[in-house]
Order: C-alpha cells, then structure tokens, then sequence
C-alpha cells in the first residue's frame, strides 16, 4: 500500500474535503482539510475486492450477517488485543453515537448527569444535551506534556447521586492517551461503587503505538464487564466509516436484553449487503495493512515533531499515544482563540479543529488529523509557520 499516493477525494460528496464544509466552518474553501477524523487513504485492498466482488454479483436482497463476519471479528480481537468477546454479548447499531444514546437512555433518566472527562470528542457533548441529560465534567490534567485522570475528582462526582454514567473515551480523542489497565482499573472501581454506569468508546482501539497496549475496558475486571458497554466498530480502523455498523458489547445479561429489546423495537440492527462485505474483509485481511499503517502514522508524528524542534515554534506537540489524530499546543503564542480559529484556517489554509470545540479545557489547542499522506503534513505544517512565526 502507497500512503503517500495523493487521492483526489472530490469525486464523491465528502464531507472532510467539501468545498461548502470548509466555507461553512473555517471560512475557506480552499484550507487544506484536516478537521474531519476519517482518512485520506484506501482501504485495505482485499476490502475493494470484496465490495467489487458484491457488487458485480448484481443482487442486493434481503440477508443476514454471516457467521463469518463474527468469527472474523472474534479472532480479529482474541489475536490482536487478548480481548475473547462472546458472540452473544455482541448487539449491532448503526453507530457508536446511536449506541451511546440508546444506552444514555436506558441507564439514566431526563436531567441526570453524565461524566464527560473534557476535553473530548465533542459528539458526546451533543448526545447527551439531546437526550436531556446534564453535563458533568471531569477534566483531565496536562502534567509535564501528559494528560492524566483526575481520579479524586471523577471519585467526587461519580458520588453525586444524580450522576448516573460515565462516557469513556479509549483511546482518547482529542489528546490521544492509551489509558492503561491500571487506570481502566480505577475507574471501574469507583464507578461500580457509586453505581455510575460506564459506556467506552473504543472506535479508536486498534490505533495504539508501541510500546502503549489498548486494553478493552471491559476485560479489566468482572466489575467492568456487569457494570459497563464498550462500543466498536472497524469503522476507523479501515476507513470504512461511511458505509459501516458499529457493535455494543454488553456482558451483563439484563442490560443487553434491554437493548435488544429496543434494536427490535425500532429495527435499527437490518443488514446492509456491502457493510457485511466490508467489515469481513477487514477483520480476516486487514493486519497487514493495518500493521503498514500505525507504522506511517508513527512517521507522520515523527515529522511533525522534527518540524516543530528544528523551527523552534511556539507549539507543542502532546505526544500521541494512539489514534490518527494530534493535538497541538498553540498557548504560548498568547493568542485569543478566535484570532489563533482564524489565523488558521484562514492565513494559513489550514483546517484543524479548534480545541475549544472539545471543551473550554481544549482553549489554545487544535486536533490536526494525520490520516494523509505526509506531503499533506509537510504543506500545512510549512502554512502554519509561516503565518504564526
């Protein structure tokens, strides 16, 4: 596979590179796009075959998910992360915010609070002003470059009665931590004794950079598993997210029934024909792909840093453990948040997501996505400095 090859994106309406995207957000159809957390890459070839291999077959009916997908997807977890997920523990959804809010739902009531430890992803934030639940944040702590859980405080809020959850970012967006199991530990600790019900996204699990190990919340402890959700999905992985399910993971028997219950309800857990294709395809012939990939993003990383070192910018790098995306410390530049909004995307021409969108913690920061090839790294980090240096 060629990362560095360029693909013209622009041929189909996507989102990160739409010219009305850009305009409408950052105020410049031309900035280079670098806000959206999907990527510019083609996804792994035996994915393409597969999906040409469907297509050409002509019929497109009714089917069900194959026994195939969920062995793939079992060994794919078992191999790579120790993780044995039982297949009946597994309850398909169209996404993992539609799992979160389903499970918003059905572990807490209308005004109940929901621990969000800021800044993170900012579709949490929304989910949970939908659902008419009450934000409650636990910021992390940025200790020498490294963030870090604010154990005492989740302690002090997960004991408020009225907060209910717990939403878990694992491996975190924006900040790119890969929490240990020490640190999942504690959290199952004190959310089990306060009766705080944990839902883990883990979309961003299998982007994890040596020496760091994703560890699955729920295979911490028992306490985890009958107290918690995690939700996956090879979405990220792949980059199949525009055409992929997502799966909640529920061990507890009761609370999986529940939202069973509900998939049959409102028959949210149909099956799309190419989206069986895909995820099949990636669980059974993506590691080598994948394998290629952490290895060019850790390149990636490696030039941002070198860049940032050899020009003696005033923006630090917080050193990503994880995940496609970094986050970027612009602080000491002094600058207001909309005039560094602006300077960005519209001096420089480049698109990066503003930190503050993340949570007021996220002021002075920026998530850049490095899912592209590193002549795309090279442009806007050369745009950056020239506008603020």
């Amino acid at each position: 596979m060629n990362f560095d090859e360029p693909i013209d994106r622009n041929q189909f309406p996507t989102m990160k590179w739409s010219r009305a995207f850009l305009e409408e957000h950052f105020g410049n159809p031309a900035a280079i796009p670098m806000s959206v957390a999907d990527m510019d890459f083609q996804s792994p070839p035996a994915v393409i075959e597969q999906l040409q291999k469907r297509a050409a077959h002509g019929v497109y009916g009714y089917e069900f998910r194959p026994d195939s997908l969920f062995s793939a997807l079992e060994a794919w977890y078992q191999l790579r992360h120790g993780w044995a997920i039982q297949r009946n523990h597994l309850e398909q959804c169209p996404s993992i915010t539609s799992a979160i809010a389903i499970l918003l739902d059905q572990h807490s009531n209308e005004g109940d609070g929901v621990i969000l430890q800021s800044p993170v992803f900012f579709e949490f934030r929304m989910v949970i002003k939908s659902s008419g639940r009450r934000l409650v944040k636990n910021p992390l702590k940025l200790v020498n470059g490294r963030y870090q859980m604010d154990f005492e405080d989740l302690a002090q809020k997960a004991a408020v009665t009225q907060n209910k959850i717990l939403i878990l970012c694992n491996p975190h967006n924006p900040v790119g931590r890969v929490w240990t199991k020490d640190e999942l530990t504690k959290i199952a600790a004190i959310c089990a004794k306060n009766d705080v019900f944990v839902i883990s996204d883990e979309i961003h699990g299998d982007f994890a950079f040596p020496p760091h190990k994703y560890t699955p919340y729920l295979t911490v402890s028992e306490t985890a598993a009958q107290n918690g959700a995690a939700c996956i999905s090879p979405a990220k992985t792949f980059n199949i997210s525009g055409m992929v399910d997502a799966f909640a993971v529920i061990p507890n028997d009761a609370y999986r029934q529940r939202f069973l219950n509900f998939a049959h309800r409102y028959q949210i857990n149909k099956t799309n024909v190419f989206s069986t294709a895909a995820v099949t395809a990636s669980f059974q012939e993506g590691a080598a792909w994948l394998d290629a990939l952490l290895d060019y993003l850790q390149g990636n990383v490696a030039f941002i840093r070198e860049f940032l070192q050899i020009n003696q910018m005033k923006v630090s790098l917080i050193e990503p453990e994880g995940t496609f995306l970094v986050w970027l410390d612009f602080r000491d530049l002094g600058l207001d948040v909309k005039v560094l909004e602006k300077k960005l995307s519209q001096e420089a021409g480049v698109a990066l997501s503003p930190g503050y969108w993340y949570g007021r913690e996220g002021a002075g920061f920026a998530r850049m996505t490095i899912g592209c090839p590193r002549q795309t790294i090279q442009q806007a980090m050369v745009n950056i400095y020239n506008t603020l240096e």
